[in-house]
């Protein structure tokens, strides 16, 4: 529902000077991206304080751009998503991992996958899983044992990766979930230590140059420019592709999913799994295109990548936040106890809805995505600024987050804030951790119908005994995990 703040800026006149916008003091040699995640988070805390609607800053020579309110991000996501593509530095980065998945594919691909795999993502198709997500984390309960020390983060990513394995592939990956896990991790590590270096930088910008040499020139020259510019939308390049280590860690994941594609083609394509939803989808203009192997991998990396990580982080930042607040912890502690002893076999907003807004909060104060890189296709106006095609724009989410005009005491744990009554007197856009606009993540019935499950599931089976006084922080990785894990010890209720 749109707030009744919703309005969208407009500008009278000619667009204004980019020389007039207010510029962003840096925060490394890269100018407005430091090396860490804390020197990250901190530059998005100062543009969350920022009362102009755009911003300037730089990466290396390149000048980038910040919307700074709801209203503009919402213009960059929304109302003028057309004039945007993804970065390119995320798809280069993403390329090996993702390769061509929704999350990274552009123009008439994505829109195709987009329209073939939405049906399978509606909220009523969703429900279905939701034993699934209830069963997945009693078994993960019943391994534990009072007394046990563990690693409240790891027990999630555990959970969640064996949700998405089962609703995903129709497999149980309960027991194969630290080895998927630690090859993901390597993955996405090695994203993060190259996300916004000079390499990365000049990789993109030789990218660029080969394109637009490809459209100055014809015949042979032009084709070698357009190898030459395919080429390098992998990241061959960069410190560190050549690792042994990464390249393990992509191969089980390739292995194991090829594995499954070839299992659903002997069987004849029977299962009810998304992977074989996939598999059997057509295009829905008409062409009863069904998707290549190598696509349906890409998108079937995607969804377990993006499948376990949201929820995983959000519920190990869910249980940290309550331990600080003991009170929070015990109402949502009774919401779970009020089902009884039996399992929660059907998910109810109205039963779980205190939960829903534990975890909701959780995702406002650390949102798994950090940033929503994009990149103007063409000259395009926002904030009443021209900006020249090409240029980079990033909307912070965690700068979103934590505007004192959208919410109040933001460094505080609120899941009040969630309530219908205080929603609606926001922007829509002021809530970004599954983006906005038409690339608005397509698991977010998934994810809100898993969280609740999962985090009520696990408060009425066991109390876990958190250090409150301990601060953990986010950790320096492509999402923020927190740093050091969540220890705790596991006491019998």
């Amino acid at each position: 529902m749109d707030s009744p703040h919703a309005q969208q800026p407009s500008s009278d006149g000619p667009a204004r000077s980019l020389d007039s916008l207010p510029r962003m003091p840096d925060v490394g040699l890269l100018g407005s991206f430091g090396f860490t995640t804390q020197e990250r988070l901190a530059f998005q805390r100062k543009l969350a304080e920022q009362t102009a609607p755009l911003v300037r800053g730089r990466v290396m020579h390149l000048p980038v751009y910040f919307p700074c309110t709801p209203e503009v991000a919402h213009e960059v996501l929304v109302t003028r998503a057309k004039s945007f593509e993804k970065s390119p530095g995320f798809r280069v980065l993403l390329h090996y991992l993702a390769g061509q998945g929704l999350f990274t594919s552009e123009g008439s691909l994505w829109r195709t996958q987009r329209k073939m795999m939405s049906t399978l993502f509606q909220p009523q198709p969703i429900q279905r899983y939701a034993d699934t997500m209830r069963e997945v984390a009693e078994r993960a309960a019943d391994r534990m044992k009072d007394g046990d020390s563990i690693d409240v983060a790891h027990e999630t990513t555990r959970i969640a990766m064996s949700v998405v394995g089962k609703a995903l592939f129709d497999v149980d990956t309960f027991d194969e979930a630290d080895s998927l896990g630690a090859a993901l991790t390597t993955a996405l590590g090695w994203v993060n230590r190259n996300l916004g270096s000079p390499a990365l930088v000049a990789h993109v910008l030789g990218m660029d140059a080969a394109g637009a040499l490809a459209d100055r020139t014809s015949g042979r020259v032009r084709t070698w420019f357009q190898d030459a510019q395919q080429k390098l939308e992998a990241p061959f390049m960069l410190p560190g592709v050549r690792d042994p280590a990464l390249l393990s860690a992509v191969r089980l994941v390739d292995d194991r999913i090829q594995r499954m594609i070839d299992d659903r083609r002997k069987q004849g394509l029977t299962r009810q799994d998304l992977l074989t939803m996939l598999l059997t989808a057509k295009d829905p203009e008409g062409a009863n295109e069904h998707m290549s192997d190598k696509q349906v991998r890409d998108e079937a990396v995607t969804l377990f990548v993006a499948g376990h990580e949201t929820t995983a982080t959000a519920l190990a930042w869910s249980f940290y936040l309550l331990a600080r607040n003991p009170a929070l912890l015990e109402k949502a502690r009774a919401e779970a106890d009020a089902f009884g002893d039996g399992p929660i076999t059907k998910w109810d907003p109205s039963k779980l809805e205190f939960c829903t807004r534990v975890f909701r909060e959780a995702m406002r104060m650390y949102p798994p995505l950090m940033l929503l890189p994009r990149r103007t296709l063409e000259p395009v106006e926002v904030a009443g600024y021209q900006l020249p095609a090409k240029s980079l724009v990033f909307v912070s989410i965690y700068a979103q987050h934590y505007r004192e005009d959208a919410y109040p005491d933001p460094e505080a744990f609120d899941p009040d804030r969630w309530l219908p009554e205080r929603e609606a007197l926001r922007h829509r856009t002021s809530y970004l951790p599954f983006s906005a606009g038409p690339r608005f993540c397509i698991g977010v019935h998934f994810a809100m119908l898993e969280g609740p499950i999962v985090l009520a599931t696990l408060l009425r089976r066991w109390r876990f005994e958190i250090d409150a006084s301990r601060k953990i922080e986010p950790d320096d990785f492509a999402t923020l995990r927190p740093k050091g894990g969540v220890p705790a010890v596991v006491r019998a209720r």
